[in-house]
This record gives structure tokens, sequence and C-alpha cells, in this order.
């Protein structure tokens, strides 16, 4: 049986293709060859951290996943310099211990964040990094040859920062983290753009997967047809918009 957990698992496998490459090389590629200990706070299936732990195979890197099912996934990926955690974050102990916190695409899904940034710090190295990557929905535009994904992935956004600030995602973080005591370093916006047919397929492989996660059905008849007239449209494209924002707890920090 295809469960809700399995369609996540297999969209997160491709929004690792999709942006693994480009945040690589504009969040990681810093960390070089440093003997560093990393922890990604809501790894999901594993995916990611496993991609961040090839790349840098002197990095100990941790990851935490309070979902038992994503769980489950993770521990396939489980390598030397890799360990997956089922929990909360805040079950670890160890003030100052990571060189570096990733929290991708997971702190809008945070209710407490003044506890998460205070968190964090503590558990942050002196001349440690914090990255928080996501979706940037202030530059988001829906796209007319894809209305019904469009809705659908705007409402579910919508969602989500219901009850928060009425400051966008990066202004709030930046605001939230110096209060906490971080430096912000810096703050990277970027677009994912499908408008070729490779990018395309996966693309559309991710568009189809999300709409069953989020309606946690099969895709329906009427969608699947609007992604296949997508698909095959050589004029056609779309665009996920994204940021990274960088904080340490000294400016010196880079």
């Amino acid at each position: 049986m295809d469960t809700r957990a399995d369609r996540l698992d297999r969209m997160l496998n491709v929004t690792v293709e999709l942006f693994f490459e480009l945040e690589q090389t504009m969040f990681f590629r810093q960390f070089g060859k440093r003997k560093m200990a990393t922890l990604d706070i809501g790894c999901g299936n594993g995916a990611y951290a496993a991609n961040i732990g090839a790349r840098f195979p002197d990095m100990r890197l941790t990851g935490v996943e309070i979902d038992a099912e994503m769980y489950q996934k993770a521990l396939v990926r489980q390598e030397r310099n890799l360990t997956y955690i089922r929990g909360s974050y805040e079950q670890l102990h160890g003030n100052g211990s990571y060189d570096a916190v990733i929290a991708r695409l997971v702190v809008l899904h945070i209710q407490n964040r003044d506890e998460f940034v205070k968190w964090v710090y503590d558990h942050t190295s002196n001349d440690g990094t914090v990255i928080l990557i996501d979706f940037d929905d202030a530059r988001y535009r829906e796209n007319e040859k894809l209305p019904l994904f469009s809705t659908l992935y705007s409402t579910a956004r919508q969602s989500l920062r219901r009850k928060r600030t009425f400051l966008e995602l990066p202004d709030a973080l930046r605001l939230e983290f110096c209060h906490g005591g971080f430096v912000h370093l810096n703050t990277e916006r970027y677009t994912i753009r499908a408008d070729r047919p490779d990018g395309k397929l996966r693309f559309c492989e991710y568009m189809r997967l999300a709409t069953e996660y989020l309606l946690d059905a099969p895709i329906s008849a009427e969608r699947e047809r609007e992604l296949a007239a997508w698909l095959d449209d050589p004029d056609a494209s779309h665009e996920i918009p994204m940021f990274g924002i960088r904080f340490g707890k000294s400016a010196e920090v880079r």
C-alpha cells in the first residue's frame, strides 16, 4: 500500500535532485575538509543529509527526525560519518556540540521559535554557523498553466504561515535569531527553474508527489492532465523561489 509517508519519501528524494547541487555550492562549500560536527534538524528521510555526508566525508553528521516512519526510511542511509536519531531536537544534549546546524524546510513547523533559537544558540559552537533554507513565499507567482497545482501549493504554504508574524519569513528569522544573540552573516535568494525537458520531467514528478502528499490521495485525472499538458508544452516553465540565511555567534564567522 502506498502510504502518505511513502509519497513524502519519494518527494524528498526528488527535491534532493532538484536543489542539492546548487544549495551545497551556496551554503556548504565553505565546510571544506574541516572535521566538523553538523546537525540536520528535521532531516526527513535522510536523503539530503546523506548527500552532505557523502560530499564531506570528514564531517560528523547527525540527523534528527521526529516522525517514526521518516526515521525508519532515514536509517537505511546511515553511514560511518552519519547518524540518525529518532525524536525532537530538544532531546539532544551537549551545549556547544555543533559546528553547523541546518534546518531546511522545517522552521514553519516549529511552534515556539523563541525556544528554538535559544536551543540552537546553546548547542552551537562559538565559531559555528546556522543555515536555514526555505521557500521564499513573497516571490512565488502562481502559474497560469498550472492553476490547480499553484492554488494547492499557495494554500498549503498559507496554512503554515497563518499564525505567524506579518513579516516575510526571511525577515522574521533574521529578527528572531539576532534577538537571540546571533549575528546575521548573509541571506541568499535563488530560484529553481524548470524550462528544459529533463528538468521539467523531474519537476513534474515533484509536483505529482507533492499533490498526492498534500491531498493524501492518488492524483486525480484532472490534475494529471494539467501536469501532462504543462510537461508537453515547450513554452511552459515553472519557478520555485527559495532563500537561505546564515547566522553565526560572531561576525568573524564566514
